[in-house]
């Protein structure tokens, strides 16, 4: 993990993507930038490539994951001491922006309870 980008964003994947969508992803984007095409570019293969080395590798990408959410998490932490909003501490949102679309990732309780309110209506429906 030497240059440390967003590999999720390079590859233009979600976190929770499968073995085989980073695979998938990183075919199409050597297609795009690989150096001997016309359009190509060196710099951005050597990104492709760094980033599918480390999402293919389990443990790799939990280093990586640990790395880039600990710190996306101490963003969030100073950007809450520095405002005077009240806000809840357990609820931590992090934006992070796209050039080709929008990604976002929610806190785990905001995550269970939309999960939960969306299993208590399917039930609902089905009953």
């Amino acid at each position: 993990m030497g240059s440390f980008g967003n590999y999720y964003r390079i590859l233009d994947v979600p976190y929770d993507a499968t073995f085989f969508e980073i695979k998938e992803a990183y075919r199409k984007k050597v297609k795009e930038v690989h150096p001997d095409i016309v359009k190509g570019n060196a710099e951005q293969f050597k990104r492709v490539k760094e980033a599918y080395e480390v999402l293919k590798n389990v443990e790799k990408r939990k280093r990586y994951d640990n790395l880039l959410f600990n710190e996306a998490h101490d963003k969030t932490r100073n950007q809450k001491q520095e405002s005077t909003a009240k806000t809840n501490p357990s609820i931590k949102i992090v934006k992070i922006k796209s050039k080709t679309r929008k990604q976002f990732s929610l806190s785990s309780v905001t995550l269970n309870a939309s999960l939960f309110i969306i299993g208590v209506y399917l039930n609902k429906k089905r009953k």
